[in-house]
């Protein structure tokens, strides 16, 4: 009888249990897409030019199990709140507490098994899904990935398990330890709020001062590498800290400054967005501290996976003019040049004989190239310089096709050129406004050439070719960071939006009283805008914050770190709004008639 009463219970609060349903099957399945990369030291190791990666993720690991152990806690929390008045019914009846205590371990412990088991599933198939993805569109060049990774695996099932047999432990010892009567009554007893000011102002204190240590370690970081071991510790454990007293100080703060500003707080329901916030800060601390820490982590790891990307086009740019160098093109070359749009074509004649190769001057001085006879180059003793654009010449320096047997380049006249026995041949330069844009048709171009010409390609190589070593270097972090960003911000908007939601059913009493006294619908729709705006702005504030002094860390990785800055943050906050606009939909229709 008690287990169908049980059942019948789960049955009539199942939209709340599909909620913490979710929300579990979530953290285990993002728990599991980190521990893919952070377990695999084949993929790190191959991956990654830094040295400390391998223990810049085992951090990431500690960092993401407390993350994770708050998270579950506070799923604990809301598990045992929508049972107890219910235990309390069942106790009243006459059931012994042992077996309520037996019933509510067995309820926890199974939720948690089942969502870890679904959610790890779910990992493994996301982590498939976003892998392929970033492979194939972005052509990244990644080794040693695996979707389904076992170590990642096991260790998940062991993490969440050890942590619901807990959680399940304590549910049970807190049920036996409380009256009948208070878990009847439990959605009619009060909370009480303690306001200490003097700890609030220690705790503003404490909080910037931890924050400008951690701060300060990243920096650090960012200008001596060996200093890395002690500061990503250091930073962890400060920022965290810090971000925890700000939150809950200088926003308790704020929020009582604005109430005495009666001019605003009179104002339609200001007062009543002011004390729901002030009513639910203490609540809120923790997640909005660990959502701050995750937006941070979320938006730098997708800045920095675009700033890898931006900086293998500034490399292969840099040392590459031209976008494609075909020498002597045939018609099936050709009709891939043709296929590309806003290009100019440079062709320059040259004669190979077996000790030198000839080139018109005419040629290279209508497109603005002068001559330092006394240069020295590894390819040619005359060497080419542009009036305006050296990199021009240097890409020409880099794409004169000098066989082994006529090993420099000589400019003559046309008259002597014309003289000169052999058949001309030709090279054709490309340029294009986005060598990116035409990426898959530089590239067949680069196949046909090295088929045609082997020595040559080995010998020089054209954009493509240096394309694809540096892409080869840069993929992995790249990988990591779009990667880890998303499996992120998936953690971080799932928490907020689980959280929010899961009091939903707290503060229905409260929206139908103002309903009853007469306040409109559309007051009570701009209140809930507020209020939740305000719960996605505070971790949203900090974790920019964290981000921008972040970026010092990776000076040595990155060229320009801040270079685009403002296209991964206006993608983060698409996504960000997103799920701001469903969870305040959701609260709607909860709370409101």
């Amino acid at each position: 009888m008690l287990n169908k009463l049980a059942i019948g219970g789960i049955k009539h609060r199942l939209r709340d249990y599909s909620v913490l349903f979710s929300g579990l099957m979530i953290a285990a399945s993002i728990f599991y897409m980190f521990l893919s990369l952070a377990l695999n030291k084949a993929f790190l190791k191959s991956n990654s030019p830094a040295q400390a990666t391998a223990f810049i993720f085992g951090f990431g690991i500690v960092l993401l199990a407390i993350i994770t152990i708050v998270y579950i806690n506070y799923a604990n929390k809301f598990l045992l709140s929508m049972r107890q008045k219910e235990y309390g019914m069942f106790m009243m009846l006459g059931a012994k507490s042992s077996k309520i205590s037996k019933m509510i371990f067995v309820e926890t412990f199974a939720i948690g098994a089942i969502a870890t088991a679904v959610g790890s599933l779910i990992g493994i198939g996301i982590t498939g899904f976003v892998g392929d993805l970033l492979i194939k569109n972005m052509d990244m060049q990644v080794s040693h990935f695996n979707s389904f990774y076992l170590p990642a695996l096991l260790w998940t099932f062991v993490f969440f398990i050890v942590i619901f047999i807990f959680s399940a432990l304590r549910n049970s010892i807190s049920l036996r330890f409380t009256k009948v009567m208070t878990l009847l009554n439990m959605d009619s007893q009060p909370t009480k709020l303690k306001r200490n000011n003097a700890w609030t102002i220690i705790q503003s204190i404490l909080g910037v001062i931890l924050l400008a240590i951690g701060y300060w370690c990243m920096v650090k970081m960012g200008k001596d590498a060996t200093f890395i071991f002690l500061g990503v510790p250091v930073a962890l454990f400060t920022i965290v800290a810090g971000t925890y007293f700000v939150i809950n100080s200088l926003t308790t703060t704020i929020i009582n400054l604005l109430k005495r500003n009666t001019s605003f707080s009179q104002k339609g329901l200001n007062n009543f967005t002011l004390s729901q916030l002030n009513f639910r800060i203490a609540d809120y601390t923790k997640i909005l501290s660990m959502v701050s820490i995750m937006f941070a982590l979320a938006l730098g790891a997708i800045t920095v996976g675009l700033g890898f990307r931006q900086q293998i086009d500034t490399v292969a740019n840099g040392q590459n003019y031209y976008d494609a160098s075909i020498r002597n093109i045939n018609n099936k070359e050709q009709n891939l040049v043709d296929k590309i749009d806003h290009k100019k074509l440079t062709v320059y004649e040259f004669k190979n004989t077996k000790k030198f190769t000839y080139y018109r001057n005419s040629d290279l001085e209508s497109q603005g190239f002068t001559y330092n006879k006394f240069s020295k180059s590894m390819i040619s003793k005359e060497v080419p310089t542009h009036k305006s654009n050296p990199s021009v010449a240097f890409q020409l320096q880099n794409t004169i096709p000098v066989d082994e047997a006529a090993p420099q380049a000589k400019f003559v006249s046309d008259a002597k050129f014309d003289s000169l026995s052999g058949k001309p041949e030709t090279m054709t330069f490309v340029k294009t406004d986005s060598f990116k844009n035409n990426l898959s048709t530089f590239k067949k171009i680069s196949e046909i050439q090295a088929a045609r010409y082997p020595a040559y390609k080995q010998f020089g190589g054209d954009k493509y070719s240096v394309y694809k070593n540096i892409n080869s270097f840069f993929s992995g972090l790249e990988f990591m960071g779009f990667f880890l960003g998303i499996a992120f911000l998936a953690m971080l908007a799932s928490c907020l939006m689980f959280k929010i939601l899961s009091g939903a059913a707290g503060d229905v009493k409260r929206y139908n009283m103002l309903y009853k006294i007469g306040t409109r619908q559309r007051s009570l729709r701009q209140t809930i805008n507020k209020e939740i705006a305000v719960l996605f702005s505070v971790p949203a504030v900090l974790g920019i914050v964290h981000v921008l002094v972040g970026l010092q860390m990776f000076k040595p990785l990155l060229y320009k770190p801040y270079m685009h800055i403002e296209v991964p943050f206006l993608i983060f906050f698409v996504l960000y709004l997103g799920y701001y606009f469903i969870t305040r939909y959701l609260y709607k229709k909860i709370v409101l008639k």
